[in-house]
């Protein structure tokens, strides 16, 4: 005998509960499931058995009637039950169906004695598939009752094949403004705003019809008039024999969040503007101012000296400014996700340390001779960093020869870099408030901007910052970075 048909979905065995009378009937059947492999017997009480079909005789159903039903009505799938009848002219069948309708509702296949083997396989293979059917719709309807349950928060929407609702939730009340009783009977197309064109629609239909899953953001129409915006799913729900019978649409809204992302797109726009009247008008326009200065400086022999001093340190103090506040207009237009890569730490320490020197004659900043190749994830913003430590480690000291020490230390995946000067150091009182946007500065001539953009990038690196008392005086400000390899041409490297 072919051995088709029988196996589980998913290639298991199975499982027959034989409960016979007749011993002689009851050895034919145990024999027959011994010699089919795809079958597996079990003998356990029918209370606590488990089994996926069972097989019994007229006397074991009037016997076991109540534990057959409670089973049958604890189970949300089918529990398939074949009767076995020695009952040539169809009495037993008659007397069932007429006379005791109750029982004959717990029986799912009759199959009468004596049997063929070909007959007895036929029927137990069809009552498996349909057990299998039963327990494939069972699994959908309690996805479908776990997606009303789980996602109060989000619209829901069941609807036939032709795209007529049949269920709404709550949620979708509340966010279209139509009530169950009103939606019902329609189609989504009442909420329809006029801003997708029919390709939209004839593409999310056709992904549907074909059993494919259609994911898209879709601007709605409440019913007073007012656009809305959601992030749709809509899935088809297939029936036992692989048809699809519904479809089911979540519904996430998502009108506050593109609202929020306009205005931040607004906000970019409006940040790189000013960035450019910074870096390019205001800052241009003040390096001319010096460089007139210079000439008028030298045409004076001398004289108006403290004077023009006061305009030019007034003047690099603006264009300092116009600098610092146009590193935090790129940082903020970028949305604080800006693109990094690996970048040569070291290299941009020892240009800043450079340019600070050139600016700061009065002032020694110290690096260390030979100064470890370090690498981290950061952008060309990383100079401004060191720039706005030196700058400040400066200007705010108050000694007779400032002394500026940077020092690298390293550890397995980390980097520290401190920046130690000599003038008054910080007060405890402001240290954890020394990074604020309102912290304009330590009664000195800094512009008070640049350890905000400092904290700003260092956690835009995904690092930290915060300051430390030197010995014997001044302060010490630390920069702690994750390290990365080195990877291809690295920033940093090309200005070196």
């Amino acid at each position: 005998m072919a051995k088709t048909g029988a196996t589980r979905q998913g290639g298991d065995q199975a499982t027959v509960l034989p409960l016979v009378a007749d011993s002689g009937n009851r050895r034919m059947l145990t024999d027959w499931l011994t010699d089919h492999d795809r079958y597996d017997l079990t003998e356990e009480p029918l209370e606590t058995a488990t089994f996926d079909i069972c097989v019994l005789d007229s006397e074991i159903l009037e016997r076991e009637e109540a534990a057959i039903r409670l089973r049958k009505r604890e189970t949300s799938q089918i529990v398939p039950v074949l009767l076995l009848v020695e009952d040539t002219e169809g009495a037993v069948h008659r007397e069932l169906r007429q006379e005791r309708p109750s029982l004959w509702d717990l029986v799912d296949g009759i199959l009468r004695l004596p049997v063929r083997e070909y007959e007895l396989e036929d029927q137990v293979d069809t009552l498996l598939q349909l057990r299998d059917q039963s327990a494939t719709l069972s699994r959908q309807q309690e996805q479908l009752r776990t997606i009303r349950d789980e996602h109060a928060g989000h619209g829901v929407i069941i609807t036939d094949t032709d795209g007529t609702i049949e269920y709404v939730n709550t949620a979708f009340e509340v966010q279209s403004g139509y009530t169950s009783e009103e939606a019902l009977g329609q189609t989504p197309g009442i909420l329809k705003s006029g801003e997708h064109d029919a390709a939209f629609y004839e593409d999310l239909w056709g992904t549907i019809t074909a059993g494919d899953v259609w994911r898209g953001e879709v601007v709605n129409e409440r019913k007073d008039g007012k656009p809305y915006v959601i992030d749709q799913t809509i899935a088809p729900v297939t029936g036992p024999n692989g048809e699809i019978e519904q479809f089911i649409a979540l519904n996430h809204e998502i009108t506050e969040l593109k609202e929020l992302e306009a205005s931040l797109r607004e906000r970019s726009e409006q940040l790189n503007i000013l960035n450019r009247v910074l870096r390019h008008d205001i800052r241009n326009d003040m390096n001319v101012v010096l460089g007139w200065l210079e000439y008028v400086a030298d045409q004076t022999d001398g004289e108006l000296t403290e004077e023009l001093d006061q305009i030019k340190a007034s003047a690099g103090h603006v264009v300092e400014l116009t600098t610092a506040a146009g590193d935090i207009a790129e940082t903020m237009s970028s949305g604080g996700r800006p693109e990094l890569e690996p970048s040569n730490l070291t290299q941009f320490l020892i240009e800043e340390a450079e340019k600070g020197q050139e600016t700061f004659e009065e002032a020694t900043i110290k690096l260390p001779e030979s100064p470890p190749r370090v690498t981290v994830a950061a952008n060309e913003l990383l100079s401004s960093v060191f720039r706005n430590l030196i700058n400040n480690a400066v200007q705010h000291n108050d000694a007779d020869d400032p002394v500026v020490s940077i020092t690298i230390r390293e550890t397995d995946d980390r980097v520290q870099v401190r920046v130690a000067d000599n003038g008054p150091g910080v007060p405890d009182a402001i240290k954890d408030e020394v990074f604020g946007d309102e912290v304009m500065g330590l009664e000195s001539s800094g512009t008070g901007m640049g350890l905000y953009l400092v904290a700003t990038l260092v956690e835009m690196y995904g690092g930290e910052v915060w300051v430390e008392d030197n010995d014997p005086t001044g302060a010490v400000f630390c920069v702690e970075l994750d390290t990365v390899a080195a990877a291809g041409a690295e920033r940093g490297e090309q200005n070196g």
